[in-house]
């Protein structure tokens, strides 16, 4: 009897500890009741086996099982303080925390209300170390031989190594100068003379060509004169050609219509002939002289 008593004591404490799983469960007037899941809330706990949960609202979250009948606000990162969520989406089962925006970090993991600007690593320096959301930027000064020229260098450059002597010194912000090799003199020379000798030969091509152009503009005023040559032009010589083509008009003769005159003692000779009556002139074709010459 005492055996059964016990192990009927075991079942109840067994039943008891499964039923009430501090994670899942709570205990309410001597019972096991469950929890809402993580992202929800309880609306009544009137249910003790089958509560009613409802999802919480935009800004609100509920990282673990819960009884509760309201979910838990979410930080509110002011961006005009450099603050972020940590995630940009909407998110209801766990914390979102505020993170500082790139080139700022915040000096308290857990909790950042404030964030500061990294620092900036200058000219001469270069970045030890790249700043996060949790610390900032540290900054190294080059060594001796190496240098940087603008902000936020990864490296410091090495100082360039002269083979014919330094012309300036290097220095942490800028590099050093070398002097010329002879060869290089002499180069120079001989590109400063081939381009001399080719601005001459320049001012020689122009100066040909202006002459050249001078000389056919006199060549162009200088008219002969046709008068004292004797010679015409070539449209007046075409235009004697033209007339000396055309038919020549033979001058009219008079023609005598009157009736002929009777022999009268007046018109005969001595010897008692009739006088002849004169002969016309004959019929002269006159020529034009053309002594026209063209000139070439």
């Amino acid at each position: 009897m005492r055996t059964v008593f016990i192990i009927y004591l075991l079942v109840t404490l067994l039943q008891f500890v499964l039923c009430c799983e501090e994670e899942t469960h709570y205990k309410k007037n001597d019972k096991c009741c469950k929890k809402c899941g993580p992202g929800k809330r309880m609306m009544v706990d009137d249910n003790c086996e089958d509560p009613r949960c409802q999802d919480c609202q935009i800004g609100e979250y509920q990282s673990g099982y819960t009884s509760n009948t309201k979910c838990e606000r979410q930080p509110s990162c002011d961006p005009n303080l450099h603050l972020k969520p940590q995630e940009d989406k909407q998110i209801i089962t766990y914390l979102n925390k505020c993170v500082c925006e790139d080139g700022y970090y915040c000096t308290q993991d857990d909790d950042c209300s404030a964030c500061i600007e990294h620092s900036v690593c200058k000219p001469g320096q270069r970045v030890a170390k790249k700043g996060s959301g949790v610390s900032d930027t540290v900054c190294e000064a080059c060594k001796n031989g190496t240098f940087s020229t603008h902000d936020s260098a990864d490296t410091c450059k090495e100082w360039t190594k002269c083979d014919h002597g330094t012309n300036t010194p290097g220095s942490s912000t800028s590099d050093r100068t070398c002097l010329g090799a002879p060869v290089h003199r002499a180069l120079i020379g001989v590109l400063v003379a081939v381009i001399v000798l080719g601005v001459i030969l320049a001012l020689g091509v122009l100066f040909y060509k202006s002459k050249r152009n001078h000389g056919f503009k006199e060549l162009h005023k200088f008219k002969p004169n046709l008068t004292l040559l004797n010679i015409k032009p070539v449209h007046q010589e075409a235009a004697d050609v033209e007339r000396a083509d055309q038919p020549l008009r033979q001058p009219e003769e008079d023609i005598d219509s009157s009736i002929p005159v009777s022999p009268t003692p007046s018109n005969m000779t001595e010897n008692g002939n009739v006088v002849d009556q004169e002969h016309g002139k004959e019929h002269i074709i006159s020529t034009t002289e053309s002594n026209s010459y063209s000139y070439s």
